[in-house]
């Protein structure tokens, strides 16, 4: 692990009460190398960034999602998800969420690529494209949109987000919109659990945890998932 010596982690892996994967989670290009020292600490399942806002271009394949991913591969990943920050906002020429959905398919196909879940990355940026402002009522309208698009291409998916994110995009923690898909929830405690510290969403349970946003490489998020 990046945030404390390998010898440090060995008794947290041997006393969990349940199995728990660790993982890292990455948004820039990620070398081979780097890979493989975060796989030899531990860090067995790997998610990359496959599709990015750009809202400029109206959203596109992360242009390093590629060739982190035959890097993951080559350090010995056989564990990998990818994440899809989708392109939105009222000011935003984006491509419909159908139209974002297949150039990942695509993108999937000519690179004989093998990816577990798909993460839809529900966050606010409003500093660069200011999505997610269409309201809290046009806002779960969109992410409603965003389900339907992604059920129908039957890839396996789940949701990204945290109890704040969700409360600033919708309204409420309270709000509902998929409950019944995996949940991999952000807040940087340290916390190497699945305990949600506010739930939200309606899930009362989540299947992984981006615990800190802190490694040594400067390239990751680190997380727990259940086995």
């Amino acid at each position: 692990m990046f945030l404390f010596k390998v010898l440090a982690l060995l008794p947290l892996f041997a006393t969990s009460s349940y199995a728990l994967v660790h993982a890292v989670d990455s948004s820039t290009l990620v070398s081979t190398a780097t890979y493989t020292k975060a796989f030899g600490e531990g860090f067995t399942k790997a998610i990359i960034r496959g599709y990015s806002e750009a809202c400029g271009v109206g959203g596109q394949v992360d242009p390093n999602f590629v060739a982190s991913y035959k890097n993951a591969r080559a350090a010995g990943y056989t564990n990998i998800d990818m994440y899809w920050f989708p392109c939105n906002g009222s000011g935003n020429s984006c491509k419909s969420y159908a139209a974002q959905l297949s150039a990942i398919s695509t993108t999937f196909s000519a690179n004989s690529m093998k990816i577990g879940t798909i993460w839809i990355d529900i966050e606010k940026d409003a500093a660069i494209c200011n999505n997610w402002n269409y309201g809290t009522a046009g806002n779960l309208a969109q992410a409603k949109s965003l389900i339907a698009a992604v059920k129908a291409t039957g890839f396996k998916y789940g949701i990204y987000s945290s109890s704040g994110e969700w409360s600033t995009i919708f309204g409420s923690t309270g709000v509902v919109l998929d409950s019944a898909a995996p949940l991999w929830f952000a807040n940087w405690n340290n916390d190497q659990t699945l305990s949600l510290p506010t739930k939200f969403g309606g899930w009362t349970s989540a299947v992984g945890h981006q615990y800190t946003d802190v490694s040594a490489s400067g390239k990751f998020d680190l997380n727990v998932f259940a086995s």
